[in-house]
């Protein structure tokens, strides 16, 4: 087995991405000012340091047991810690991309793999607030509006409270399910 196209394969699409995702954050400027008809919402980037680390540790252990192990390792090994990789690069890249800018009544959400796109409060046809009994006491909002576009903002991103006050008086009570 070629363990160089293996490695290739997993590495290569990763640090491309990381370059492409890079050029197109010079495109993306956000205002530093946040105001309750203006904010920004974001994923913490305490999940960019998980998925920082959670790749590093996969590339340095694959790395290590290629090169200074006896044997090469099982397939399944490259298997697992590969998904390890991608799970890392994948909260690495959720964390830099995805985002929603409320700005009066226009919502505009940066998705990891959709298109942008906008939508206004007007357009939001459900609000379903879902909320779960457990000891982190999870909770999200699930949009949904005229054109079928959907949005789950969850209560650990950063201006969920504001964005949660925001939908209670904006979108019509006939469409909010689970708000009290």
């Amino acid at each position: 087995m070629n363990i160089g196209g293996i490695l290739t394969a997993i590495f290569v699409p990763a640090c491309s991405i990381l370059v492409l995702l890079e050029i197109k954050k010079t495109n993306r400027k956000t205002s530093k000012t946040m105001s309750d008809a203006h904010f920004i919402i974001t994923i913490p980037k305490f999940v960019l340091i998980v998925g920082m680390a959670c790749a590093v540790a996969s590339i340095v252990v694959l790395l290590c047991f290629t090169f200074f192990s006896e044997e090469i390792p099982h397939t399944i090994f490259y298997i697992t810690f590969g998904l390890f990789f991608w799970l890392g690069m994948y909260l690495v890249l959720k964390t830099l991309k995805f985002k929603v800018i409320v700005k009066g009544k226009e919502i505009t959400v940066y998705s990891i793999f959709k298109k942008t796109y906008v939508f206004t409060f007007d357009e939001i046809i459900s609000a379903v607030r879902q909320v779960k009994e457990n000891q982190a006491k999870s909770e999200r909002i699930v949009l949904k509006t005229k054109s079928g576009k959907k949005l789950i903002v969850e209560n650990t991103e950063i201006s969920y409270e504001k964005f949660l006050q925001k939908i209670k008086m904006e979108v019509k009570s006939e469409y909010l399910f689970g708000f009290e």
